[in-house]
C-alpha cells in the first residue's frame, strides 16, 4: 500500500508526447467559449421568471441556446426555445405556465408568465387488496406519505409524472400475476388557488395468474430435471411474460454453453387458455449440432496504421481452437483483452462456419500506448513527494507493458523499472520482472538498496492464482543512531525464494465495494548466502455493502519471521502503526523501540481492522473504524499485548482509489505513547 499521496497534480500525456496536454487545452478553450455564450453575451434573454434563476433556465434549454447563438435567431428556433422553457416549468408543477417569445435586433426574449405552482399533497388508492398502500406509494412517487408531507416542494404536480407512476404501479401488478389489472389515475383535484393537487388512483386487480404445468418439446437432449434447473429461476408463483422470456433465454444460453451455437428456444404460454388462473408453459428447443471453435479473423482499423503485431489476438484465443464452443470461456478471454487497455474499441462476433465450426471475427481499434505522468503530493510519513512515470503498454508491439517510475520524497529517492508479461512465451503463465533502487532515510537509520524480483504466476481458476518468486537485494546501511546490536547486519546481500497464492473475489482491486480477498505467501530468506529466516504472511479482507451507499470492510493480517541463522537486518523486520495498520499510532510507532525512541521492528505482526463508511456529499464519504494489532518477537507470537485504535475519517473517491484522512485514538495509551495520530494517505487501508 503506497504511503505517498499523489493527488495535487496528475497529468497523463498520451501518444508519443503531449497529445493529452493539447486535448486538455482545447477542452479548456471550449469550456471558456461555452461559458461566454451562456453568459451576458448570449442572444437569448428571459423575462418574467420568479422561481428559477437564469442559469437554471439556460441549463434546461442548452441545446436550443447553442443553436440560436451559433446559427442566429429565427421564429422557429425561438419558438422551440420557448416551448422547452414551458416544458421545464410544467415538469416543476407550473401547469398553467405561459411562454412566448419576441425577436428584436437578432436577440430573443422569452417571456414567462409562471402562474401558480401546484404541489402534490395527497395520493389515495382505492380497490387495492393484494398490494399494501405503502408499497404502491413507493412505486407511484418514490416516497412515503410522511416524506411528501415533510418536503412538499420536492413533489410538484405533473400530469406526465402521475401517468408514469401509474404505469409503474401497473407493472408491479403484472409482475405479481395480475395481467389484467387496471390502474386509473384520472381522479385529479386541484385547489381553487392552484397550489394543491390531490390524486385518486382507482385500481381493478382482476384475476391473478400463476404458472401451471411446465413442459419441454423438440430435441431436448437433456433430462427434464436438468432443463428445469437450466431455466435459471423457479417457474412457479405469479405468472408474467417477462419471467417466461427470461427463462427461455436462460435455457437457450444453457444449450449454447454446451456447444450448441445455433440453439434456439421458443415458448408457448397463453393466459387466455388458463384454467383457474394457472397458465401452462411449453418450451420448444431446437439445439442443432455441437460446434467447435475455429480460428480468429482480425480487422484492425487503427489509423494511421496498427502498432500491435498481427498475431497478438489470434494467439490469445488460440487455446480455444478445436474445443467445444463455450461462450463463458470466450467471454473470459474477451474481458481479459479489454482489461489490458490496449484497445479503445474491441468488438467480437462469433460466426458459424460449415462443418460445425465457429469463427471469431474481431474488429479492433488500438488505444495510444505511451504515457507520461507527473505526480505531486504529501503523505504523513514520506512528507512531500514528486514523481515521474514513463510507460508503454504495447512494448515493441507485443502487447506487454513496461514502465519506469521515479519518486522523490522528503525521505529519499527511489526508482523502479517494471516489465509484465501476462502470457509468457504465449502460454498461460505470467511473468513480472522488476528492477528497483532506493536511497532512503528511515527512523534511526539510512540505507542504499538495489535489486530485483522475478515472479512467475498461473491462474488455475478465474479467481485463484499461484505464483513463485525470486528476489535479490543488495542493502547497505549508510548511517544510523541505533545500537549495532539492535540494528543487525548493515551491509548484506538478501536472497528470497518463495511461493504465494491469491484468491480474489473483489469487484475491483482499486476501489472494492463488494467481495473478498485471501492471500498467503511463504519464503526462505538467505543473508550473504546463509539461511537467515523463514517468512510467512496471510491476509483476509472482506467488503460488504450496507444498503445502497454504505460499506462495511473487515480485514485481518498476520506475518511471522522464524529466525534460522544470522541476525535479521532491521530493514527485513516487520513494523506496525500507521495509515494501513493500527491507526492510533504514527508510522512504525507501535512496537519495541530503543532508548532514543527509534522503532526496532519485530518478528511477529498482526493487524485486525473494521471500518464502516457512509456518504456525506458527492464523492466525499465519512468513516468510523476500529483497529487492533501487535508487534513482538517470534517466540511471543500470538494475540497477547494487543494495541487498539478507535477513530473517524474522511474519504474522497477518485477513479484511482480513495483519498483518506484519518484520526485514530489510542483508548489506553501507555506512558511513552501518544493519545492518537493523524494519517493522510491514498488507497484502501486494507
Amino acid at each position: 500500500m503506497p504511503r505517498a499521496l499523489p493527488f495535487l497534480i496528475v497529468i497523463a500525456l498520451a501518444g508519443c508526447g503531449f497529445a493529452a496536454e493539447r486535448d486538455l487545452a482545447l477542452a479548456g478553450a471550449d469550456l471558456l467559449l461555452t461559458a461566454a455564450k451562456n453568459g451576458p453575451q448570449s442572444k437569448v434573454q428571459f423575462s418574467g421568471q420568479q422561481t428559477f434563476k437564469d442559469e437554471e433556465l439556460r441549463a434546461a434549454i442548452a441545446e436550443q441556446l447553442r443553436e440560436i447563438d451559433e446559427q442566429g435567431a429565427t421564429p422557429a428556433r425561438a419558438d422551440d426555445a420557448a416551448y422547452y422553457v414551458g416544458a421545464f416549468y410544467r415538469k416543476a408543477g407550473f401547469a398553467k405556465v405561459d411562454t412566448t417569445y419576441a425577436i428584436s435586433g437578432g436577440r430573443v426574449t422569452i417571456k414567462i408568465a409562471e402562474g401558480p405552482r401546484s404541489l402534490l399533497r395527497k395520493v389515495t388508492f382505492t380497490g387495492n387488496a393484494a398490494i399494501p398502500t405503502a408499497t404502491l406509494y413507493e412505486y407511484m412517487i418514490g416516497a412515503t406519505p410522511g416524506q411528501m408531507a415533510k418536503q412538499p416542494g420536492d413533489f410538484p404536480f405533473n400530469a406526465s409524472a402521475i401517468a408514469a407512476g401509474a404505469d409503474r404501479v401497473r407493472g408491479l401488478y403484472v409482475s405479481e400475476g395480475y395481467l389484467d389489472a387496471v390502474v386509473d389515475p384520472a381522479g385529479v383535484t386541484v385547489s381553487p388557488d392552484g397550489l394543491r393537487a390531490e390524486v385518486v388512483v382507482k385500481i381493478a386487480e382482476h384475476t391473478r395468474y400463476t404458472f401451471g404445468e411446465i413442459t419441454f418439446a423438440g430435441d431436448t437432449i437433456f433430462p427434464r430435471d436438468t432443463l428445469l434447473k437450466a431455466l435459471g429461476e423457479p417457474v412457479d408463483g405469479p405468472f408474467s411474460r417477462t419471467k417466461v422470456v427470461n427463462t427461455a433465454r436462460n435455457l437457450q444460453s444453457f444449450y449454447k454453453a454446451r456447444g450448441y451455437f445455433t440453439a434456439e428456444v421458443t415458448f408457448e404460454a397463453d393466459p387466455q387458455l388458463a384454467v383457474a388462473g394457472r397458465v401452462a408453459v411449453q418450451y420448444h428447443a431446437t439445439p442443432g449440432g455441437v460446434f467447435r471453435f475455429d480460428g480468429v479473423k482480425v480487422d484492425n482499423q487503427t489509423q494511421p496504421k496498427p502498432r500491435l503485431r498481427a498475431g497478438f489476438l489470434p494467439l490469445r484465443f488460440a487455446r480455444l481452437t478445436g474445443t467445444t464452443y463455450d461462450p463463458v470461456q470466450l467471454d473470459e478471454i474477451f474481458r481479459e483483452m479489454l482489461r489490458t487497455g490496449l484497445f479503445t474499441s474491441l468488438r467480437l462476433n462469433p460466426t458459424a462456419q460449415p462443418g460445425g465450426l465457429v469463427r471469431l471475427d474481431l474488429t479492433v481499434e488500438e488505444a495510444k500506448s505511451k504515457e507520461v505522468g507527473f505526480t505531486l503530493g504529501y503523505g504523513t510519513y514520506d512528507g512531500g513527494t514528486a514523481g515521474l512515470r514513463l510507460a508503454d503498454r504495447d512494448f515493441l508491439g507485443n502487447g506487454r507493458p513496461v514502465s519506469l517510475s521515479i519518486d522523490y520524497s522528503q525521505r529519499g529517492l527511489r526508482g523502479e523499472l517494471l516489465y509484465v508479461d501476462p502470457w509468457l512465451f504465449d502460454s498461460r503463465f505470467s511473468l513480472r520482472a522488476r528492477l528497483s533502487s532506493a536511497v532512503r532515510d528511515e527512523q534511526g537509520y539510512s540505507k542504499n538498496q538495489a535489486g530485483g524480483r522475478l515472479e512467475l504466476g498461473r491462474k488455475f481458476l478465474p479467481h485463484l492464482e499461484f505464483s513463485a518468486f525470486l528476489e535479490h537485494q543488495k542493502v547497505r546501511v549508510t548511517s544510523d543512531t541505533i545500537d549495532p546490536l539492535l540494528l543487525g547486519p548493515t551491509d548484506y546481500m538478501l536472497t528470497s525464494l518463495g511461493l504465494a497464492q491469491t484468491t480474489d473475489f473483489r469487484d475491483s482491486p482499486i476501489n472494492p465495494r463488494r467481495g473478498w480477498i485471501f492471500t498467503t505467501a511463504f519464503d526462505v530468506v538467505e543473508i550473504d548466502g546463509e539461511t537467515s529466516f523463514l517468512r510467512g504472511t496471510a491476509r483476509f479482507s472482506i467488503y460488504q455493502p450496507i444498503g445502497k451507499k454504505c460499506l462495511l470492510a473487515l480485514g485481518a493480517r498476520v506475518s511471522a519471521l522464524r529466525p534460522a541463522g544470522p541476525a535479521i537486518p532491521i530493514d527485513a523486520r516487520f513494523f506496525n502503526g500507521g495509515a494501513t495498520t493500527v491507526r492510533s499510532f504514527a508510522e512504525r510507532q507501535l512496537g519495541p523501540k530503543d532508548h532514543a525512541g527509534n522503532p526496532l521492528g519485530g518478528e511477529f505482526f498482526s493487524v485486525l481492522n473494521a471500518e464502516f463508511s457512509f456518504p456525506i456529499y458527492g464523492g466525499l464519504d465519512g468513516a468510523v473504524f476500529a483497529d487492533a494489532g501487535n508487534l513482538t518477537a517470534f517466540n511471543r507470537a500470538g494475540a497477547s499485548d494487543l494495541r487498539y485504535a478507535l477513530g473517524v475519517g474522511l474519504r474522497y473517491q477518485l477513479p484511482v482509489g480513495p483519498l483518506r484522512l484519518d484520526y485514530g485514538i489510542n483508548p489506553s495509551p501507555r506512558p511513552d505513547e501518544d493519545f492518537g495520530a493523524f494519517h493522510f494517505s491514498f488507497g484502501f487501508a486494507f
